[in-house]
């Protein structure tokens, strides 16, 4: 999938930008029960759910692997003068690009299925966490593969059972692990019938 290409216009589907909007909202909630400050958004695409919560959080790091999208978050960064939000194009995975701050919540909207090692991405998230933090990840639940059939060169998964991640989350040092309905996409398979992919919601901490 070409994420630079489609990052100008990332913004211009409703139905994102509102999974994105219910997502912040939810976020939101896990922040004022917690009392957190600081977050880092992994797959951030334009930033759309951080812009939400910029005046909920003291410091916000958005993470994507596009430059195409981290080119846009800056366009808003700038626009808006939101000096305690920072972009960065980088592979998270690679140990070089460890960043040397903590964070009291990590999150991610339909990203976690793009990245082929999970075990290694949820050991990542877990480093890059203080003591209590959290992990919230929004993504498909398994799936036939029809949901990229328009994109013959994804190579991601095809959703996740929720007990097998919980069991991975828990292998990366997680605990309390809980899940969620969130959304449901639907996607047209013709003029007369569409196809329900759900999402769902999973939240797991750091022990304090």
């Amino acid at each position: 999938m070409r994420f630079d290409d489609e990052a100008k216009t990332w913004d211009e589907k409703p139905e994102r930008a509102e999974r994105s909007i219910l997502f912040a909202e939810r976020l939101s909630g896990l922040i004022k029960a917690n009392d957190y400050k600081t977050g880092m958004d992994f797959g951030a695409g334009t930033g759309v759910t951080s812009f939400r919560l910029a005046d909920e959080l003291e410091k916000i790091t958005l993470i994507d692997y596009s430059s195409g999208m981290v080119d846009e978050i800056n366009k808003k960064l700038e626009q808006k003068n939101a000096t305690h939000m920072e972009a960065h194009c980088l592979n998270l995975l690679d140990p070089a690009n460890a960043l040397p701050e903590k964070y009291d919540l990590i999150y991610s909207i339909m990203t976690l299925h793009h990245i082929l090692d999970t075990e290694r991405l949820l050991e990542v998230f877990h480093q890059h966490l203080n003591p209590g933090g959290m992990v919230a990840l929004v993504d498909l639940d398994s799936e036939d593969g029809s949901f990229h059939a328009k994109y013959p060169d994804f190579d991601g998964h095809l959703g996740f059972d929720r007990s097998d991640l919980f069991q991975k989350l828990k292998n990366a040092g997680f605990e309390h692990m809980v899940a969620e309905d969130f959304y449901t996409i639907f996607k047209e398979e013709d003029i007369e019938k569409s196809k329900p992919y759900p999402l769902f919601l999973i939240k797991a901490q750091k022990q304090p």
